[in-house]
């Protein structure tokens, strides 16, 4: 992938990707305790562009799900995947780039599931949830000068249920910070389910 996409984008927006070999470099310096340390650790890129570092931090975590989970059950499969995919936060200022990123990742979810399991077994919600978990996780703002526009759902896990706590970036800087909401833990194929309607307009593949 080239590191610009025109001058005019890297004048007005300062956008220059990294590219593939560095995103590479960089992630290999966390240290990961335990193989499913990946799966857990949750990580914000405040300028994600159109996602070079969190397509590759997905493929990691989705490498471990599929090593530990891709020999189960596909309803067991797909929860592992989702719970990876909710700890994988971006921002960016320009919308153009967030609808990339959510659709990169949502493609690699797809075609890991369709590797290990085949196409168009999906359980009912699935996707749904993974188009859901994209658009509260990679958003459009401005981290820099509109943190307290800037809201995130850090998701908890009771069973294969997902409960949400809302927080404002701004606030996510603090020690304590504490969720301006909360809701109760619900299915996460009946997540999707519940939200399947609002996500028809977007422009998944």
């Amino acid at each position: 992938m080239t590191q610009i996409k025109s001058k005019d984008r890297v004048r007005n927006l300062a956008e220059v990707y990294t590219n593939e070999r560095e995103v590479n470099a960089m992630l290999d310096l966390i240290p990961l305790k335990h193989p499913d340390d990946i799966i857990r650790y949750r990580y914000l890129e405040p300028a994600c562009g159109n996602g070079n570092f969190l397509i590759e931090i997905l493929r990691r975590k989705l490498h471990r799900v599929t090593e530990k989970y891709g020999h189960q059950s596909m309803r067991r499969f797909e929860f592992y995947i989702a719970r990876a995919l909710t700890t994988i936060y971006g921002i960016d200022i320009c919308y153009q780039n967030v609808q990339e990123a959510r659709e990169r990742l949502y493609r690699e979810v797809k075609s890991t599931v369709d590797l290990h399991k085949g196409s168009f077994i999906y359980s009912d919600g699935f996707l749904g949830l993974i188009r859901y978990i994209l658009t509260t996780n990679i958003v459009q703002g401005d981290s820099i000068n509109q943190p307290d526009d800037i809201v995130f759902i850090e998701y908890t896990i009771t069973g294969q249920s997902f409960g949400r706590r809302f927080y404002r970036y701004s606030r996510l800087v603090d020690h304590s910070p504490s969720p301006f909401k909360t809701l109760e833990p619900t299915h996460f194929l009946e997540l999707g389910i519940e939200n399947e309607g609002n996500q028809r307009h977007l422009d998944f593949v």
